[in-house]
């Protein structure tokens, strides 16, 4: 279990840090190349957590959701699965184009409330 306990998402809310969401996002990415070590998946989630507790021992230093990926994309391609860190980034930057629609569509303020708002709905308002 990783001493890093709290996160903060993106619309600056903490929230609790779960290490097995890294592990199913780098599984995912892996699938989607032809990856078959789930194991592998979570390996590379503990280095993930090991350098986080690193750089934010300090209890008042909790890392941000872009920092978590960042570092993600670093160890998936120094350790050599630039396959996996391929898929991991363009579906990061997928999310983040749906981001950024949901804002100019409903506004900041409203985005933020309504995260689920469903990718069909925004592309029939495109």
């Amino acid at each position: 279990m990783s001493p890093i306990l709290k996160i903060q998402k993106r619309d600056g809310r903490i929230a609790d840090f779960d290490q097995s969401k890294i592990a199913e996002a780098i599984w995912r990415a892996a699938q989607s190349v032809g990856g078959s070590d789930r194991k592998e998946a979570e390996k590379i989630s503990n280095q993930v957590s090991a350098v986080l507790e690193v750089f934010f021992k300090s209890p008042d230093s909790i890392p941000n959701v872009e920092q978590i990926q960042d570092l993600v994309e670093k160890i998936l391609i120094e350790g050599g699965h630039a396959k996996t860190a391929k898929a991991y980034i363009l579906y990061r930057a997928e999310r983040s184009r749906e981001r950024e629609q949901r804002e100019l569509i409903l506004g900041k303020d409203k985005a933020d409330e309504n995260l689920n708002f469903s990718n069909n709905a925004l592309e029939v308002l495109k």
